[in-house]
């Protein structure tokens, strides 16, 4: 680790709660709320968490403009979920130093799931025959690659 590199990131606690773009919430309860959704009635951080690393793999980090909202709180995320999550980070920083900055590494994750909840909607309610099909093979084909 060279100094330089354990500079970029200040110590950091991250926020209570995990945050989205105010106006991409229908995004998250239209797949929660709709039967005819893969993801129907499933917890808001498991969502979340779908989300961000779909996001990172089809959409890329999408910053959050205009009005944040408090989705969840951090305590509902599992610790497998919490791993996903700073791995995400170190993947996306190529360094462990970013665990440091615990605020960052949230950031990031909700940058990717800012991106990721649009094309997944998209994905699940657009206009293909079968979403669902079509998702579940993404999905193995991603897992499968790994």
């Amino acid at each position: 680790m060279s100094e330089q590199q354990s500079e970029k990131y200040e110590e950091t606690e991250p926020r209570r709660d995990v945050h989205i773009e105010k106006e991409r919430r229908s995004l998250y309860e239209d797949l929660r709320t709709k039967e005819t959704s893969p993801f129907y009635e499933v917890d808001l951080h498991d969502l979340f968490t779908f989300a961000m690393s779909y996001g990172r793999r089809k959409a890329g980090r999408v910053e959050l403009e205009g009005e944040e909202h408090a989705l969840f709180g951090r305590s509902s995320l599992r610790e497998e979920q919490e791993g996903v999550i700073e791995a995400v980070a170190v993947r996306e920083e190529r360094s462990l130093d970013v665990l440091q900055d615990k605020r960052f590494v949230y950031e990031i994750a909700e940058e990717f799931a800012n991106g990721g909840i649009e094309k997944l909607h998209g994905r699940v309610f657009g206009p293909e025959d079968d979403a669902l099909s079509e998702l579940t093979i993404e999905v193995a084909e991603e897992y499968d690659s790994k």
